[in-house]
């Protein structure tokens, strides 16, 4: 079930564990710079050198444990559990069954869908796109949105573009964002944990490498909250979607659909 095994019978053993330590760190630090980012920031960075498959297992662990402590240390943590109960319900169940089907999904695949999630955050990011439906949430809606999150981060194991879309659409002030980010990210990953402990889909080698890296993702959200007030968030933005934008072009590239877009267009 992992890739494990083959980096650690190589000799690239410490070159490949200090790598994805200092992922881990770069992650934390955009985590607690922004409210959110560690998902999608380590499966990037560590594509670079690992298969998406990997990527996205190595990251439940330390996004279980930064997103409970970023919720944890918001206000009116009753509050925000009572008003979205019925999402937290249906992000849950959503995310638990559909992270179960995405192993049968190919790597070419799964690149493909991580580049699309990709794409999706920039472009919100980078255009501010808002629609307003009001912040009257309904049991339906709190549910088709759980269902919206937790069907996307199933498959990906990627948040930021459907939460961060949601809050947006809520009208969630900065405190509100932060808080229901950590609280959303942190209940789907229980149902990622879930589903992988279940059904035997975490292996113990992976799960213990996994658990190790909540160390510098810990330290890196620590230090992202002490320089929030420091950089300015529009730069560091900028900085990001762009270096998203050089990534994603590279899972789409591995998915082969630019190949593939180019053989069939082109042609014609």
């Amino acid at each position: 079930m992992s890739d494990l095994p083959t980096f650690f019978n190589d000799d690239i053993t410490s070159y490949f564990i200090f790598l994805t330590a200092a992922v881990f760190l770069i992650a934390g630090i955009v985590k607690g710079s922004i409210g959110m980012g560690l998902p999608i920031v380590s499966i990037t960075l560590l594509s670079l050198y690992t298969s998406p498959r990997l990527a996205m297992m190595l990251i439940i662990i330390p996004t279980l444990f930064t997103n409970f402590l970023q919720y944890y240390r918001s206000a009116d943590k009753v509050d925000m559990i009572l008003s979205n109960k019925y999402l937290l319900v249906s992000l849950f169940v959503c995310t638990f069954i559909f992270s179960y089907f995405s192993f049968s999904l190919e790597q070419k695949t799964l690149s493909f869908l991580l580049s699309l999630m990709i794409f999706t955050f920039i472009i919100y990011r980078a255009t501010g796109f808002s629609l307003s439906l009001g912040r009257g949430f309904d049991k339906i809606l709190q549910v088709v949105s759980g269902a919206i999150i937790g069907t996307a981060a199933g498959f990906t194991h990627v948040w930021a573009p459907t939460i961060a879309v949601l809050l947006l659409i809520r009208k969630s002030n900065k405190d509100q964002f932060v808080g229901l980010t950590g609280l959303y990210i942190f209940v789907g990953s229980l149902g990622l944990f879930s589903t992988h402990y279940f059904f035997d889909l975490l292996d113990i080698k992976t799960f213990i490498f996994s658990a190790l890296m909540v160390i510098p993702s810990m330290f890196g959200f620590l230090i992202g909250e002490k320089i929030r007030s420091f950089i300015p968030e529009k730069l560091f933005e900028k900085f990001l979607l762009f270096f998203l934008l050089i990534s994603s072009i590279k899972l789409l590239n591995d998915s082969a659909f630019i190949s593939y877009f180019i053989n069939t267009f082109g042609k014609s």
